[in-house]
């Protein structure tokens, strides 16, 4: 198995203490050459232990795994191969790892609609996979959501009068990616709630 450690990183690995410390921009460039002159099964180890660690850290997209590996210095076709397997034996999915993002995102801050298309293409899916994503939520979700953010920004407006809090609503809500439409009603409707 590679060995994937800079001595400089790692002391105990018996760092040459008679050289100069490198910078962090230095020590990458020189992992990225020594990962580059790697062939055959060390340059796969080395490449598999790179997307391993990032999915170590957190979910990933193909493309992202993709991206790191070769940003570290590993070619395509080793980085493809590498996917190829992770793939196979499903730790790499791009339709559950969107619908599971889809979801932490909905639940959580609210997003939807574009902001959540952005975030998605960012990740590098494809346009089917985002709307196969996308489409576990229904427009009755995004209502209720929408209420539930309008309701819980209007407790920090106080006093401010309509059309300011009408402006600062509607404004929440389109940078979550809700439609024109969804907002104006629904801020509209919180609103005249508030005056009632």
């Amino acid at each position: 198995m590679v060995r994937y450690a800079d001595p400089e990183d790692h002391p105990e690995l018996g760092e040459d203490r008679s050289r100069p410390r490198t910078s962090p921009a230095e020590r990458l460039a020189r992992r990225r050459e020594r990962n580059a002159a790697l062939t055959g099964v060390e340059a796969i180890e080395g490449a598999r232990e790179v997307a391993l660690r990032k999915l170590d850290a957190r979910a990933c997209s193909r493309a992202e795994l993709q991206r790191a590996m070769t940003e570290r210095g590993f070619s395509e076709d080793v980085a493809t191969e590498v996917l190829d397997r992770l793939e196979a034996v499903g730790l790499v999915d791009d339709r559950t790892f969107a619908a599971m993002l889809v979801r932490d995102r909905f639940s959580g801050s609210g997003r939807t609609g574009r902001a959540l298309v952005e975030d998605l293409r960012r990740r590098g899916l494809d346009r089917e996979v985002i709307e196969e994503a996308l489409a576990q939520v229904d427009r009755d979700d995004e209502l209720e959501r929408a209420r539930d953010l309008v309701s819980h920004k209007m407790r920090s407006l106080g006093s401010l009068d309509r059309e300011r809090a009408y402006r600062r609503l509607t404004g929440m809500l389109a940078r979550k990616g809700y439609s024109p439409g969804t907002c104006s009603a629904v801020v509209s409707e919180a609103l005249s709630t508030r005056e009632e």
